[in-house]
């Protein structure tokens, strides 16, 4: 299934905020098994957000929004579906029900303006929010659906969690399962020359990107399900292991300041820290309960 991300709000196209809902739906559809082929942003204005949102729906699956659901004026992401499907947007009873009775319980008047976020058009189901006021919208139409989701991440987070996930896990037939090997010592250009036949693979896939932290081998594989894709990865991990060797400092969640901390404790070493012109950075990597067992401190 091709998936497609759209971002709404005028705010990103400035720089005033960072378009992290993105980040946290595209790092989320893999292990759902569904492709994300494109990201597109644009600002609150209903005709490029019909504009941007035809083209998705001309190319993608599953298209995923973000923003745009408050109650102001300039808040037109249901105006502009309702636009591109040519329906009709109504006051649901229930949803005007629970938006007032959310006010009421915060001991506050709901004004007027709010209750944009009690509509609907016809082919939309409303999604839940406990966490805010501006429910979601789920439609499904000609193989394809669209889904809508508040922009504040809080939200984001609690309605993809409880509604969004667990209904696109029931509609996608396959898992991508990832590896990341986290390197130190070769530069991108000589480790991708070093794995270049498994760059040419198809699946399972390997990338490679260049991180702060070093250089980063990404090893993926699709499958019916997680046993599989292990699998299909078996072979391809251990050459991995071959080439990269004892320059693989850490896999997956791992981060550097564990892997010194496990090496530390390996040895039984310690450590302390004097830093001029470095912005005390090795003090911020290293000052934490977790490095407390080896870190002495910094100056």
């Amino acid at each position: 299934m091709k998936a497609e991300i759209v971002s709404i709000g005028t705010e990103i196209l400035l720089g005033e905020i960072t378009d992290t809902n993105a980040q946290y739906m595209a790092s989320r559809l893999p292990m759902l098994g569904i492709d994300l082929y494109w990201v597109s942003q644009v600002g609150d204005n209903r005709a490029r957000i019909i504009e941007v949102l035809q083209r998705a729906w001309n190319r993608s699956d599953i298209i995923l929004l973000t923003g745009g659901l408050g109650p102001t004026a300039d808040d037109v992401t249901r105006e502009a579906i309702a636009g591109m499907f040519g329906e009709e947007l109504t006051v649901h009873p229930d949803l005007e029900k629970n938006l007032r009775a959310r006010f009421e319980g915060m001991g506050r008047e709901m004004p007027l303006s709010n209750l944009k976020q009690a509509t609907l058009i016809p082919s939309a189901q409303s999604i839940p929010n406990p966490a805010g006021t501006a429910p979601g919208w789920w439609i499904e139409r000609d193989g394809r659906i669209l889904v809508t989701m508040p922009g504040p991440p809080r939200e984001l987070d609690v309605v993809w969690r409880e509604t969004v996930q667990p209904r696109l896990e029931k509609r996608t037939e396959s898992v991508l399962v990832a590896r990341i090997f986290k390197t130190f010592g070769f530069s991108e250009g000589a480790l991708g020359e070093m794995v270049n036949d498994l760059l040419e693979a198809a699946n399972p896939t390997l990338g490679i990107y260049a991180k702060a932290d070093g250089i980063h081998l990404r090893l993926a594989a699709k499958a019916k399900n997680r046993e599989e894709a292990l699998a299909l990865m078996a072979e391809s991990e251990k050459r991995i292991h071959v080439i990269a060797g004892e320059y693989i400092w850490g896999i997956d969640d791992d981060t550097l300041d564990k892997a010194v901390g496990k090496l530390m404790e390996t040895k039984g070493l310690t450590m302390g820290v004097m830093e001029d012109c470095s912005g005390v950075n090795l003090s911020t990597i290293f000052n934490k309960p977790e490095c407390a067992h080896f870190f002495r401190g910094g100056l």
